[in-house]
Formats: C-alpha cells, structure tokens, sequence
C-alpha cells in the first residue's frame, strides 16, 4: 500500500485547541479522524475532515482529560494509515512526559506510538494527571534514580505491572535535577556544595562536569550494568508500553533513550531533536529555578554553573555519540561490545517497538 504522508505533527496551544501540521506525499485526498487507540487500524475512530489540507486547528474532543491520536486516511482505504500524536503529553506536575513515537528508523518504519515513553519523576501527581497516565497503559517503570532521589520523592503508582530500578550512579546527573517546587533549603545546600567543595576553576558556565558525567555513562562500570538491565528489561515485550525517567528526564533518561534510539536506527539529527525537546519542555521552569538561585548569591561564576547543570545543550548528547565512537568504533557496536547485546537482541527491539 502507498503511504500518502510524509510527517505530520500536532501542537497543543492550550487545554483544548490542537494545532496539525501534515506534509503529504503528492495531492491526494485525505481524511483526518481521531482515535483514543495508539493502533493505525482500529475502527475506533472518528472523522474530524474530510480532505484536510496542510494544516488544521481543532478543539480537543476529549478536553486533554485523556490521551488522543491521530489517523490520516483515504476514505476508499487504497493507501497506509498514518497515525501520529502529541510529542510532549502537557499533563499538570508533569514538565517532560513525552511519547517518542513516530521518528524513522531502520527500513524507513517508525517508531510506534504509545509504546516507549520517557518523563520526570512521576511523584506528586493529582488526581487528573494520574487518571491520564494510568490510561496510557503502561506496563513498566524504568527508573534511573538513587535510592536517596526515590525515598525523597516516590513515584505514584500509574497501573505498572512492575518498576525496574537501575542507578548509573550518576552524580552530577542527581546534581543536576535538584529542581524541586518546595526544595526545603536544597537550593541554598547546593550552592554550599558548589562553593565549598568545588575547585573554582571548574566552577563556571562551560558545562565541563556535565560533558563528564556523559562521558562516565559511556565508560563507568556501574554506568553500563545499569543501562544494560535497562534494555534486558525492554526486551521483554511483557514490559511494553514503559516509561524511562529520572528526575528532571534530561540526562539519564536522555542517555537512555539514546541507546534505544541508535538501536532502532533513529538517525542522529532525530536523537539531538529528541533531547532538545528537554529544553524547551522545561525552559520557564529553569527560569524560574535560576531567579530562586539569583535570590542567594550574585556570583556569575557560581550562577554559570547551576545554570549549566540544569541546561539542555546539543553538545552534551553528541559528546555521548563521540565516546562511544573512540570506544567501539560506532555506537552500534559500542551497544554490542560493551553492553553485551546481540544482533538478535538488536533485531527483538527493534521487532517490539518499530512498525
């Protein structure tokens, strides 16, 4: 069947008005409806236009109070079903819950919606938002953090059949999330840390203990036991729909979904938009952070340092890609070799999450 669709997105402008976006393969007719289904074929679909142009804005039908997808189709049902959905879920307490569905990798299939999510902390949810995330379906929680982050903020439980904790040991990464709403002192305990235990050259706005800590996923022995249970775990099927998160889903949870990404062949300009999607996701809420840091202390330097702890920048995740790569070769087989996971490995994963 021919595939009439090339992209198409949808942007959330508020709790209920949607905006659509679709590149088309030619000028065919298309029709739009929404599903409540993340399954191209399901019947459970209702027609919002008939031959829908470039773009469209729309009222939310179910009023963002549950998760909605999209499908692109011929009325005659002669070409491929495109479904596609919202890139980041704008659920309340949530600033980076997001569904990695939809980008291309090996053979030209995409990623599977609703099947391989990754967010912040899941603690301190209301009642709506937890009614949301339970629908999602989820089966398993993959959680990169420490033990001290878990008995800080536990996570709600979402419907998961099971959690799957595995600490890189990953310090400056737990430095990093410190973003707590309520922090209870921990932003003037942080820069205590900073100014007291840290050696002033390194305390600037480079991010140089941030492109260490990425290096470390790569070459840290705790590091890679921890990433590998996490794709052991995402080879169950059983496990499927997951969610991978850490606290702020930035650094942990962007190394992690890289590793995934390079396996289902995701090319490398979708892996950095992908982890970018963090900086914008949580842009108001550095501000925020850094203006309670501006209340505490004046010094640029030390400013420059949180700052760049809590920063989304494009060099911190190539840097993984070029680790790995003075390793092994190519990520691929940095995945292989280090890691331990076979080609049937590669080949089960990417069977489980790409249609």
């Amino acid at each position: 069947m021919k595939q009439l669709i090339k992209a198409a997105s949808v942007c959330r402008k508020d709790d209920n008005r949607l905006v659509i976006n679709i590149e088309k393969n030619g000028s065919a007719n298309v029709a739009l409806f929404w599903t409540k289904d993340h399954d191209s074929q399901t019947k459970n679909r209702e027609l919002v236009q008939e031959n829908v142009g470039d773009s469209i804005t729309l009222q939310d039908p179910l009023n963002n109070q549950q998760r909605i997808y999209f499908i692109l189709d011929t009325l005659d049902g002669q070409s491929k079903p495109y479904l596609f959905g919202e890139r980041t879920l704008k659920v309340a307490g949530m600033t980076n819950l997001r569904d990695c569905g939809g980008y291309v990798g090996v053979d030209g299939k995409r990623i599977k919606w609703g099947v391989l999510y990754r967010s912040n902390h899941l603690h301190g949810l209301t009642e709506g938002s937890l009614a949301y995330i339970k629908a999602l379906g989820i089966k398993a929680v993959i959680d990169f953090r420490s033990d001290r982050e878990i008995s800080k903020s536990p996570n709600e439980y979402i419907g998961e059949n099971k959690t799957v904790n595995v600490d890189p040991s990953a310090h400056t990464a737990e430095l990093a999330a410190q973003f707590a709403a309520k922090p209870d002192n921990e932003n003037q305990d942080l820069i205590k840390f900073i100014t007291e235990n840290l050696p002033k050259d390194k305390v600037n706005g480079k991010g140089e203990q941030v492109l260490e800590q990425y290096r470390n996923f790569v070459n840290g022995d705790t590091a890679k036991v921890a990433f590998k249970d996490m794709l052991q775990a995402m080879l169950d099927k059983n496990n499927v729909p997951c969610v991978l998160h850490c606290r702020g889903g930035k650094d942990r949870t962007g190394y992690g979904v890289l590793l995934v990404m390079v396996i289902l062949g995701i090319s490398v300009e979708d892996i950095v938009y992908d982890y970018m999607l963090t900086r914008e996701n949580r842009l108001e809420r550095n501000d925020y952070k850094m203006s309670q840091y501006r209340e505490i202390t004046q010094d640029e330097d030390v400013l420059g340092y949180l700052l760049s702890l809590i920063d989304t920048r494009e060099e911190f995740i190539l840097e993984v890609l070029k680790t790995m790569k003075e390793v092994a070769g190519t990520p691929e087989n940095y995945i292989k070799q280090e890691l331990g996971l076979s080609e049937q490995d590669f080949l089960t994963l990417r069977d489980i999450f790409l249609e």
